[in-house]
């Protein structure tokens, strides 16, 4: 009876909205899968390595990300142009931009890991984590073999915008889901027959999410995606124009996410301490189911948007936002009620290893409900192409954030709190600009530079 309401409820609607719910729901099942495979490897990785070597990795996975943005934001940009090629119906124009965004981001990347490796080789990358000495060699190896691994994951990664230009957002998550069932494994693996690895578990870690995308990008481009394989013989100028207009833009505002967000564990390293750095990940992976909810929504809606807005379909791009908005309320709520409970799920997940304050609990949260509230209207924001003031609102928030975090770590002595808050405040004038410029986009009345 349940099933047969569910299946009715999933198949009513635009066939637009059909797609996205099924999509949504298959996401978050996929995504439960892996984050509660996550939270088992937490533990594990605790178990592992001691708390200041997986603060070492959960800081350097950090500043090695901020190298991912160096596609020049070639990959959002193709998930637009992707999604209006294949809106129009124009399959050699869409192979055309996956062919050229895969030699444009390999070329990139191909350039920065010969750089990376020879500066990783000479830094003192102790002194920068206030480490052991003696652990230098161990990192300066680990950075590059990380690096080389997410420079294949993110090129070969690029398979996933074709996904979501078609919107089917759901292979993405079950692709994720497969690779931490893998990296589950190799971690129990290196617990039970290894000793304690900084190096082979940051090795492990990486180049599993690494060859799972690349995997996927062989085996699908010679199958049901071949009509979007990409060729050298593709690639062309005029794409890569395309791309790039509206991709710079992206890399702007993906810089700025950077430089918020990735900067955090960095800032807590110096300004706080290493052991604060898993207490802060612990914090955010426990009210993160939330953040993953949202992302879900947005990468499947942000397509939808893309294919509505192309046939000036504002009624639907409302209806929809509307329902994002209640979820919204709905998480919330929600919210507050696991930060009640978190000091008791806090002993049972971690067993003690760490201690994770209410109040850090509480600004997390309070954290990732403001960054919900601005994806919230960016979905709509994106799928237009109409991304400038965001653009402009990210870089405020890039520009406020370390000064402001360092202000209340440490001047304030507010330590990985004033981090945390620094972040929050940093993001009030985009929670403000975004929600301004949907409504004037949609009710069709957005001018100058609102309409760019």
């Amino acid at each position: 009876m349940l099933i047969t309401a569910a299946k009715n409820l999933l198949a009513k609607g635009h066939i637009r909205t059909v797609k996205a719910k099924k999509n949504i729901l298959l996401a978050a099942i996929y995504r439960m899968i892996g984050l509660v495979i996550g939270f088992l490897y937490f533990p594990i990785s605790l178990s592992y390595l001691d708390p200041i070597k997986f603060g070492i990795f959960l800081t350097m996975s950090s500043m090695i990300d901020w190298f991912v943005e160096l596609d020049v934001g070639i990959g959002n940009g193709l998930r637009n142009r992707l999604g209006e090629a294949i809106a129009d119906g124009n399959d050699e124009k869409a192979r055309g931009y996956v062919s050229t965004a895969y030699f444009v981001v390999g070329g990139i990347y191909s350039f920065a890991a010969i750089v990376f490796v020879v500066v990783s080789f000479f830094a003192p990358w102790s002194d920068w984590l206030k480490a052991d000495p003696l652990l230098n060699q161990e990192i300066a190896i680990l950075a590059m073999l990380m690096f080389g691994a997410m420079a294949i994951r993110f090129v070969s990664s690029l398979v996933y915008e074709v996904f979501y230009a078609l919107q089917r957002t759901a292979m993405v998550y079950l692709f994720n889901t497969i690779g931490k069932v893998v990296f589950l494994l190799i971690i129990i693996s290196l617990f039970y027959f290894t000793d304690e690895s900084l190096l082979l578990f940051g090795v492990a870690r990486t180049f599993t999410f690494a060859l799972i995308p690349l995997a996927v990008g062989i085996y699908f481009f010679r199958r049901e995606l071949q009509r979007f394989r990409p060729s050298y013989k593709l690639v062309k100028k005029e794409y890569f124009k395309d791309l790039f207009s509206l991709g710079f833009q992206f890399f702007i505002i993906q810089l700025a996410t950077i430089v918020i967000y990735q900067s955090n564990n960095f800032l807590i390293a110096r300004y706080a301490s290493l052991e604060a750095v898993p207490q802060y990940q612990a914090a955010n992976k426990y009210l993160s189911i939330f953040l993953i909810l949202f992302t879900i929504i947005t990468n499947q809606i942000w397509s939808a948007n893309i294919e509505a807005y192309r046939m000036k379909e504002l009624d639907w791009m409302k209806k929809v936002l509307r329902g994002v908005f209640r979820v919204w309320v709905g998480s919330v709520l929600l919210m507050v009620v696991m930060i009640f409970i978190a000091p008791f799920f806090y002993e049972f997940w971690l067993q003690g290893k760490i201690e994770i304050s209410v109040s850090l609990t509480v600004i997390v949260g309070l954290s990732i409900a403001t960054t919900i509230w601005i994806n919230m209207f960016n979905l709509v924001i994106n799928g237009t192409g109409k991304i400038r003031v965001q653009m402009v609102g990210w870089i405020i928030a890039s520009i406020l954030n370390i000064p402001l975090s360092i202000l209340f770590a440490k001047v304030m002595d507010f330590g990985v709190i004033g981090v945390v808050y620094g972040t929050i405040v940093s993001l009030i004038p985009l929670a403000i600009l975004s929600p301004i410029q949907v409504k004037m986009v949609l009710s069709g009345k957005e001018r100058g530079i609102w309409a760019k």
